[in-house]
């Protein structure tokens, strides 16, 4: 990545003097406050299967639960991260904005931390034991900003299945390499999740299809990062684990205001308030439309028979339940690449696969201090 764009996307933050909670552009553009003011996610636990979580960062500082490791992190309790994707997940969900920093979707949840990185991939089984053991240790959300191209495989299935039945809201990113949706935001009943630019249109570079179920921002998103990966404690980012951790937060934002409603009702309410933005009714680009964080939590609906995101019963000639049913597609496949952190995209092509650039340190509304921006150093592994 050659430093002038790199600087020419810092350099008018620079100017402005913002503050990082003032840099989120999406706050305003999903009126979170608006959805803030009826509930900050107190009392609602959000899994966030990823590299980890920098629970020492301020703006995640008692937000943080101890979790676990799995894979190559085994015996760790998820609390720390090398890599920085896990935190800047993280912190878009429930981010507090201390003194003008990073703002979450739902300040008020806590986080469940699963680290499941495998050095440069995450291996299908151990993200598939990741969402049984959130599952089994009380997250109502979970977050998947991850993902494997080409077909899932019955083990995964079986996890998403379990999570479902738990009475638990999946959300997974589709993916950044303009392809078809990947695992396992391709699963029934999971909230796949693709991105839109600044404008509220499809995000070029996001992985689309049939399976697509909602949009949210995925381009320019400003959140935490580790401060022993990136100095400044902040970065900015491209891709749909971004749009997917949005949308996990404002999962978590209905959860808190309607405690005694069930996951599927959840989902319901998340694709029934979407707006659309693309072509009229459900699309391949953003599924039912824009997340409407302020709407889904306003919405009174009734409850709903099922997941809507479940495929149909099985007939009844035929004795295996649905999920045995979903289970009997799904193909083995050979997972090589996770979704790259940052993906700018020039015609199709990732520019910046892997780059978190340094973002001023500015950290009161008033009079902010930036910090002077240096070149980014070796990017972390691509996801």
């Amino acid at each position: 990545m050659p430093l002038l764009p790199a600087l020419a996307v810092v350099l008018p933050l620079l100017l402005a003097a913002q503050t990082i909670e003032e840099q989120e552009w999406h706050l305003d553009a999903l009126d979170v406050y608006g959805a803030q003011a009826q509930t900050r996610g107190d009392g609602v636990i959000v899994g966030v299967i990823d590299s980890g979580v920098d629970a020492r960062h301020p703006d995640l500082v008692g937000r943080v639960l101890p979790g676990t490791g799995f894979g190559s992190s085994k015996g760790t309790d998820g609390t720390t991260d090398t890599d920085g994707h896990g935190t800047a997940m993280a912190a878009i969900i429930a981010g507090t904005g201390r003194n003008g920093g990073a703002l979450g979707i739902a300040p008020g949840a806590k986080v469940l931390p699963v680290a499941s990185a495998e050095k440069t991939q995450f291996a299908l089984d151990v993200v598939a034991e990741s969402i049984r053991w959130a599952t089994d240790h009380g997250a109502k959300v979970i977050n998947l900003s991850l993902g494997f191209t080409g077909s899932t495989t019955p083990g995964l299935v079986r996890a998403v299945n379990y999570a479902v039945e738990k009475d638990v809201v999946l959300v997974a990113a589709t993916g950044n390499e303009g392809k078809a949706v990947s695992a396992p935001a391709n699963i029934g009943g999971v909230i796949a999740v693709a991105g839109t630019n600044r404008t509220g249109q499809p995000w070029k570079s996001s992985n689309v299809g049939a399976g697509t179920v909602l949009a949210a921002p995925a381009e320019g998103i400003v959140t935490a990062a580790p401060e022993s990966v990136y100095s400044s404690g902040y970065a900015e980012m491209d891709g749909t684990s971004a749009a997917s951790a949005i949308v996990a937060g404002a999962a978590a934002l209905v959860r808190a205001k309607h405690p005694d409603m069930a996951a599927k009702d959840v989902v319901n309410a998340l694709i029934r308030t979407a707006k659309d933005v693309d072509v009229p009714g459900r699309d391949d680009r953003t599924g039912f439309g824009l997340v409407d964080p302020a709407a889904a939590v306003a919405a009174q609906l009734p409850p709903v028979e099922r997941n809507p995101l479940l495929p149909p019963p099985a007939p009844s000639t035929d004795p295996a339940p649905a999920a045995v049913a979903q289970e009997r597609v799904a193909q083995q496949v050979v997972v090589k690449d996770r979704l790259p952190f940052v993906a700018g995209t020039a015609g199709g092509v990732a520019l910046l696969t892997a780059l978190l650039i340094a973002l001023p340190t500015a950290r009161s509304r008033r009079r902010p201090q930036p910090e002077r921006v240096s070149a980014p150093g070796t990017p972390p592994t691509p996801w």
